[in-house]
C-alpha cells in the first residue's frame, strides 16, 4: 500500500471515530436529559397523587374490617329529600288533565283541606299544589278540590271534612288499583284509600269523587252512569255508598 493510500485510510478512520464520538456524546446526552425529564414527571405526579388521594382532616376514618350485618337485618337508610312541591304545566282549565295528575292513593289520617270553588280558583289551587298533591271533582257547576298539607293560597277557607262514594274493598290495594286507574282513564275522579280498623285490619277502598257531605255525594251517586262504571271496572257498585274521609 502506497503511503498516500494508507494517509486516506487513516484520514478515514479517524473522521470514523469522531463521528461515532460525536454520536456518542449526543446520545449520552439525550439520555441524561430523558432521565432528568423522568424524574420531574414523577415529581408532579406524586404531587397531584398525594393532593388526591390524602384523606381529609374532616373526614371520618374508615374501618379497615365492616361490621357485617346479618342476613334479614333491616337496613335503615337516610330518606332522600323530594321537592314538596311538582308542578306541572297546564295553560287552560282541563278537567280530565286535572284528574290524570290528581293523587291516586290517599291513607287514612292524612292531613288535608277541602274547598268547593268556581273553575278559575280550583284550577290555580291545583296547579299551586303540583302533581299528585290534590284531587278534583266537578260538585254541580263548581269543583270540590282536596288538596294535601298547607292551603296555598291566602284568604281561601277550607275544611276538614270530606266525603267520598265508596264503590268496593279488598284487603290489599292490587285488588282494586287496576281498575281504579281504568276509571281514572275513562275521565272519573277515582283513588284508593287506605283504612285500619279498630281491630287492626287493613282494607282498600275504591272511592269515587270527593264532596262536602254526605248528601252532595248522594245526588253525585244517583246521577253517575253505574253501567258504564260496571262496564269498565267489571264491579258490581249497586251497594255503593258515602262514606266519610277522615
Amino acid at each position: 500500500m502506497s503511503e498516500e493510500s494508507h494517509d486516506y485510510v487513516l484520514k478515514t478512520l479517524i473522521v470514523v471515530v469522531l463521528g461515532l464520538s460525536a454520536i456518542v456524546f449526543i446520545l449520552g446526552g439525550y439520555a441524561i436529559l430523558l432521565r432528568e425529564e423522568n424524574r420531574r414527571a414523577k415529581l408532579v405526579i406524586e404531587e397531584i397523587r398525594s393532593s388526591v388521594f390524602t384523606p381529609s382532616t374532616d373526614q371520618p376514618e374508615v374501618s379497615e374490617n365492616p361490621v357485617e350485618i346479618p342476613t334479614g337485618t333491616q337496613i335503615i337508610r337516610e330518606a332522600i329529600s323530594v321537592p314538596e312541591t311538582q308542578n306541572f304545566f297546564l295553560e287552560t282549565f282541563d278537567y280530565r288533565r286535572l284528574i290524570t295528575n290528581s293523587f291516586d292513593f290517599l291513607a287514612e289520617g292524612s292531613e288535608f283541606g277541602y274547598v268547593v270553588v268556581e273553575e278559575g280558583t280550583a284550577f290555580k289551587l291545583c296547579v299551586e299544589k303540583g302533581l299528585g298533591k290534590y284531587f278534583i271533582t266537578r260538585v254541580g257547576d263548581q269543583f270540590g278540590v282536596m288538596f294535601l298539607g298547607e292551603n296555598p293560597l291566602t284568604g281561601l277557607y277550607d275544611s276538614k271534612t270530606a266525603y267520598g262514594i265508596q264503590l268496593v274493598s279488598h284487603t290489599v290495594s292490587d285488588g282494586i288499583a287496576p281498575q281504579v286507574m281504568d276509571l281514572r282513564s275513562a275521565g272519573y275522579p277515582a283513588f284508593v284509600y287506605k283504612s285500619i280498623t279498630t281491630d287492626g285490619r287493613t282494607f282498600y277502598a275504591a272511592i269515587l269523587g270527593v264532596f262536602p257531605d254526605a248528601n252532595a255525594a248522594r245526588n253525585y251517586s244517583s246521577e253517575v252512569d253505574v253501567q258504564s262504571l260496571q262496564r269498565i271496572t267489571g264491579w258490581n257498585i249497586t251497594d255503593r255508598f258515602p262514606r266519610q274521609l277522615r
